[in-house]
This record gives C-alpha cells, sequence and structure tokens, in this order.
C-alpha cells in the first residue's frame, strides 16, 4: 500500500509519454498529408487541434514533474498521486483518439503506431486502480 502512490505516478508518466509521442507522430503526419491540395496541417481545425493537445500535455507535464519533485523528497500523497494517474491517463487517451481521428484511416491500421498507441492506452484508465478509484480517493481527501 506505501508503494502506491508510486506506481500511480509511474503510470501517469507512461501516460504522457505516449501522448507526447502520439502528437509527435501526428505532427509528422499532418506536415507530409495532403487534402484538397494542401497540407492536413495547414487547415484550421488541425492546427487548433494540435495546439489544444500540445497545451494540455505541457500542463500535464508541469503536474507529473512537481510530483516527482514530492516524490523524490517522500512527499508524494496518496490523493495527489491519484490525480496524477487519473488525470494523466485520461489525458493519454483523449490525445490518442485526437492523434487516431487526424491520421484519417491510416489511424485505424496496425501499421501505423499510432493505432497501436491508442488500443494499449486504454487499459492505462485501469492498472494501478481504476480511474473511478482515482476519483474516490481524491474525493475522500476534500
Amino acid at each position: 500500500m506505501q508503494e502506491l502512490p508510486q506506481e500511480r505516478l509511474t503510470v501517469a508518466i507512461g501516460g504522457l509519454a505516449s501522448a507526447e509521442a502520439a502528437l509527435q507522430w501526428t505532427l509528422d503526419y499532418t506536415r507530409d498529408r495532403k487534402a484538397f491540395g494542401k497540407a492536413i496541417a495547414d487547415f484550421q481545425n488541425t492546427r487548433f487541434k494540435l495546439a489544444e493537445m500540445a497545451t494540455e500535455i505541457q500542463i500535464g507535464r508541469v503536474f507529473v514533474d512537481r510530483c516527482l519533485e514530492l516524490h523524490l523528497q517522500g512527499k508524494l500523497d496518496v490523493p495527489t498521486a491519484a490525480m496524477a494517474k487519473y488525470w494523466g491517463t485520461d489525458l493519454q487517451c483523449k490525445v490518442l483518439d485526437e492523434c487516431v481521428q487526424l491520421h484519417g484511416g491510416y489511424g485505424f491500421m496496425w501499421e501505423y503506431p499510432v493505432a497501436r498507441a491508442w488500443a494499449d492506452a486504454r487499459v492505462q484508465r485501469i492498472y494501478a486502480g481504476t480511474n473511478e478509484i482515482m476519483k474516490e480517493i481524491i474525493a475522500r481527501s476534500l
């Protein structure tokens, strides 16, 4: 039980790393893929989606970095670790869903890493305690 905050922090770190990788794959793909004579990355909707994902990933990174600092100081508490795990893995799934969408049909083809990452991400909301349990832990601490 004493190691649960560390385990949950590890899952949060993995979720953010996965989201960061998916964003990079999607940036590369949308810059190369053309539709209606221009790169998909040149469409306003695509730029806005990429900007939203980059912002949320950065916010997640700052929070997880703070949690790492607390962990190294021996001060990461159970509710804060639960917040990191719940929010980080929800963000991972949200980002991967958007990235699959921006890949279009290719996003659902197993040959593309984004498709495999999308499939693998779902279990993250279950590992180390479901996200519903994380919310219960957080709520009890309020």
